[in-house]
């Protein structure tokens, strides 16, 4: 089988998610006869990175250098264009991420190799590669193959792939991958990450609420309702853009990608954009007043009403 790269984004000492994704998806399609390779690359990566041997890398290399230090993307594209060439895998998988999605077609146009992007599976077909997504609100499946020889480069969608178990007993030694003198016309002056306050990925029950809900005084409702629950509270851009709720509790395709037990929709009309990162869920509860909002084509269970009565009677049937 190939050997299969991977690019993975540490951030704040941790290997993102959907970067140990694509470890599980590599390993998979190498097989027994093939290796995962999988390359960090910031300021102060080393440690974290060594732990990909645990999550299934056969070789790990690390670019650690105070130069990567703040995402400059001129600078990145060197050091991983220059990896891959060194290694010539077969395939390189990148992250779905804002990091991820803009370094692999930078690298790909480095080294004019085929690109796909926002992939839900790939899989070795016919001495090569066939890369699918799924596209247009979920409805079309579209499969893509690299037409020329070489190193193909793919992002992994979030979800595409489970994160596997850590196992301690696969150790091994971060090798250094050079990150070299690269010229660049900008420099990070600052960085500021907002603190998480909340755990989409894994929460068994959502109650989300979008413009619908009117105010960020009317999430209350939605704080105490989902509190019964033992739920999350998750949210639209909508309602992220009007800062009624942090970043971090948007749901979406430029937010999180959940699946949860139950999904509560509350004032969320259903646009493509949200829909994408909840309906997988395995149970979609939606309130909304109007009875053709879109959330309805695809929620198990429809209430047509306004949440500010819904919501307090169903709390009435809670326990406690």
């Amino acid at each position: 089988m190939a050997n299969i790269a991977v690019f993975a984004e540490i951030e704040d000492g941790v290997i993102h998610d959907i970067s140990l994704q694509c470890i599980a998806k590599a390993r998979a399609l190498a097989g027994a006869g093939g290796k995962v390779i999988a390359l960090a690359a910031g300021h102060g990566v080393s440690a974290p990175a060594a732990k990909m041997f645990g999550y299934g890398a056969d070789e790990v290399f690390a670019a650690d250098d105070a130069a990567l230090n703040g995402y400059i993307p001129r600078r990145y594209r060197k050091v991983v264009a220059s990896w891959l060439v060194s290694q010539s895998p077969a395939l390189a998988l990148f992250p779905s991420t804002t990091l991820g999605l803009d370094l692999a077609a930078s690298v790909a146009g480095e080294l004019k190799a085929p690109c796909a992007l926002y992939c839900d599976d790939i899989q070795a077909a016919d001495g090569g590669w066939r890369m699918k997504r799924i596209e247009f609100d979920r409805k079309v499946a579209t499969q893509f193959a690299p037409a020329a020889a070489g190193t193909a480069i793919a992002t992994l969608r979030d979800g595409a792939a489970d994160a596997p178990v850590f196992d301690a007993a696969r150790t091994g030694t971060v090798q250094p991958a050079q990150a070299g003198a690269v010229e660049t016309v900008a420099r990070v002056l600052k960085r500021e990450v907002a603190k998480k306050t909340v755990n989409l990925k894994d929460a068994k029950i959502i109650v989300a609420g979008g413009a619908g809900v009117g105010s960020a005084e009317n999430f209350q409702l939605l704080r105490d309702f989902a509190a019964k629950l033992g739920a999350e509270i998750g949210a639209t851009r909508a309602v992220v853009d009007a800062g009624w709720l942090p970043a971090d509790h948007q749901i979406g395709q430029t937010g999180a990608t959940v699946k949860p037990a139950v999904y509560i929709a509350c004032g969320i009309s259903g646009a493509v954009q949200h829909r994408v990162g909840m309906m997988d869920s395995g149970k979609i509860v939606a309130i909304n007043t109007d009875p053709n909002a879109p959330i309805f084509k695809i929620a198990h269970y429809q209430i047509v009403g306004d949440l500010k009565v819904v919501l307090p009677k169903l709390m009435k049937c809670l326990p406690g």
